[in-house]
């Protein structure tokens, strides 16, 4: 591995590359505010404009990046931030932005029968709380389909916590329903 190589890993070990899914642009200063307070870090983070609402935010520590990583998801305006770790400082151009993770609820929506335990006895209540990587750039998922033993299928409302905003009409992360396409009456086919 060649110096300039290693280089570019040891920088990007202690960065985050995010993308504000927002339809009008972010300013710099208003979002480094927001998140320094947000975020709380133990030192100092520095965050550069990459352009098109994409902002590297670099840590002065591997600990503070790994909670603000595992802490989320964050909104800045309301607006989901998508931050991914870039293998190497090469790599930021080829960030897809299309995944985040969201603790959801999987709702009680019947009599309990029957509570599996784990091995050392702690069991699931009635609500099943889960971290999950979600596909941002397709329709969130409300209502979660279970097979049961008798081959019937059970429907489980899904509760995200702390959702930014997104739209009621599509189900899509990036924009509210008042900028929705479909909402305005144009069929997805008519879209570029």
């Amino acid at each position: 591995m060649g110096r300039k190589s290693a280089r570019g890993e040891q920088i990007a070990a202690c960065c985050l590359v995010g993308k504000i899914m927002h339809q009008r642009g972010v300013n710099l200063e208003g979002l480094r505010s927001a998140m320094l307070q947000i975020w709380r870090t133990n030192k100092e983070v520095m965050i550069e404009s990459l352009g098109s609402n994409i902002f590297m935010f670099k840590f002065a520590v591997e600990a503070d990046k790994k909670r603000v990583m595992g802490g989320g998801p964050w909104h800045f305006d309301r607006a989901l931030i998508v931050l991914t770790e870039p293998k190497g400082i090469g790599d930021i151009a080829n960030q897809s932005f299309t995944h985040t993770s969201f603790w959801v609820h999987l709702q009680y929506i019947g009599s309990v029968e029957e509570v599996n335990t784990y091995e050392d006895g702690n069991c699931i209540g009635e609500i099943v709380r889960l971290r999950i990587s979600v596909d941002i750039t397709k329709p969130l998922q409300k209502i979660l389909e279970v097979e049961t033993e008798d081959e019937g299928s059970i429907s489980i409302p899904i509760l995200y916590e702390r959702l930014p905003n997104f739209c009621f009409c599509c189900g899509l992360i990036g924009h509210q329903y008042k900028e929705c396409i479909e909402y305005k009456g144009q069929p997805k086919e008519d879209l570029p």
